[in-house]
């Protein structure tokens, strides 16, 4: 038996000696990784002992922070790295870790080169029964920049007087900040979700007409009117196409509200061109249109009139009811006239008590005729000064044609100037009208 003993005794220590040779290899192996992995590792590494002493120190630990493992092994993490406004918030993280097992800080720490980073930490305490930590860093300095960046950004935009709204790369509306709500155009689930060319073109085949005429840079500008609760309002409008990698990813809209300024504008112009007194076009304004519409004329080969008119003894009115009286039958007339024609005609008032009408596209003799007429009835209206009190003025009418009479604004002024002079000097020798005529009338 003993015989049989010692060989099985033998067999079994060869096996218990082959088996610790080959967890010996694996525990050399498992080590070995380890230390590959712990020195490759992208992350920076870094253990600490339990007072926070350096005691491991992998290669990105030395490619982000700048010291080598022998400059960096033994130093206290919190006086090696981290600058001195954030050492006691990096402490109590610390202390944190060696109590409940792990951390995680975002923190500022300073390089080899003197130069300020900020790394996000994860901590561990590891299970050795000394204390120690493993410290993993990532410098995320670029990152926080570019959120930084991005947090200015966001919050230009939500702060900008202007109304701004982006889109996504199929034109989508998907953003709006506080200014554009402000102008009281749509709430969210009005304008969130519309295509930017329905909303601000009322069709997408505009906008892509619009999007085809872009600039180099690809932006377009233009006035757009939208209504709003509390009226129409006008906007100068930016449209700018975002590009990625020559890739469309957004349309940004910027909409400046300029309401009040195109109201004075408009007020100004109306001023420039207009009389005061009658609201009828102005001397300036009818040689402008006069020049333009014989240029038009000219090009379609067609007729242009010009009608003269002079108020009859107008002087009357002003010595027998006072110039108030005789401000009102200006008006009047100048209103009169308008009434009788088409929006696309002019109505001038040319002197003290002359007026102007300019008529384009003449169809005819008749049609002169007939607006002649017209005109003389419009003039002809009675005019009630008080309720005894009615006027019903008289004119002298000289009409001048393009190109029959003349064939620049100064001739055809001048043509139907003296045709109105002959059609005076004519009533002069009949027997005269009287523009006064004095009613007992109610109104």
């Amino acid at each position: 038996m003993e015989f049989i003993a010692i060989p099985s005794l033998i067999f079994v220590l060869a096996l218990w000696v082959a088996h610790s040779i080959f967890l010996n290899r694996r525990l050399i192996e498992s080590q070995r990784r380890y230390l590959q992995f712990f020195s490759d590792s992208p992350v920076a590494l870094i253990v600490v002992d339990r007072d926070y002493h350096i005691i491991e120190w992998n290669q990105s630990a030395e490619a982000i922070f700048g010291w080598d493992y022998n400059e960096a092994i033994g130093e206290n993490i919190i006086d090696f790295i981290v600058p001195h406004f954030d050492k006691d918030h990096v402490a109590s993280v610390l202390q944190k870790t060696s109590l409940e097992g792990v951390s995680y800080s975002k923190n500022y720490n300073i390089t080899k080169q003197e130069s300020e980073i900020f790394c996000e930490w994860r901590n561990r305490r590891l299970e050795t029964g000394k204390g120690e930590i493993l410290c993993m860093a990532q410098d995320i300095t670029l990152s926080q920049k570019t959120l930084d960046e991005l947090n200015k950004r966001s919050a230009a935009l939500e702060s900008a007087g202007d109304a701004i709204f982006y889109t996504d790369h199929k034109g989508i509306i998907e953003f709006a900040n506080p200014s554009f709500f402000a102008l009281s155009l749509d709430d969210q689930n009005t304008l969130y979700g519309s295509h930017i060319g329905k909303y601000l073109f009322k069709e997408r085949l505009t906008f892509n007409t619009i999007f085809s005429q872009f600039s180099t840079n690809h932006t377009w500008r233009g006035t757009l009117t939208k209504n709003s609760a509390t009226g129409e309002k006008v906007f100068s409008t930016t449209i700018t196409a975002i590009y990625h990698h020559s890739r469309l990813v957004s349309y940004v809209a910027n909409l400046h509200d300029i309401t009040h300024i195109t109201s004075h504008v408009d007020a100004l112009t109306y001023r420039v061109q207009h009389d005061p007194l009658t609201g009828a076009t102005n001397r300036a304004t009818l040689n402008d249109r006069l020049e333009h519409a014989i240029t038009r004329h000219k090009r379609r080969k067609e007729k242009l009139a010009l009608y003269f008119i002079d108020l009859n003894d107008f002087k009357l009115v002003n010595d027998r009811y006072g110039h108030e009286a005789g401000d009102r039958l200006l008006q009047n007339v100048a209103k009169n006239i308008r009434a009788c024609l088409r929006n696309s005609d002019t109505v001038c008032r040319y002197g003290g008590d002359e007026f102007i009408v300019m008529i384009e596209e003449v169809k005819g003799d008749d049609h002169l005729y007939s607006i002649q007429n017209a005109i003389a009835a419009a003039i002809s209206e009675p005019i009630y000064l008080d309720e005894k009190t009615t006027l019903h003025a008289k004119a002298s009418i000289g009409l001048a044609c393009y190109p029959d009479d003349a064939t620049d604004p100064k001739g055809l002024i001048r043509a139907a100037d003296m045709a109105m002079y002959v059609v005076k000097k004519e009533k002069n020798t009949s027997a005269r009208l009287p523009i006064l005529c004095v009613d007992n009338h109610t109104r």
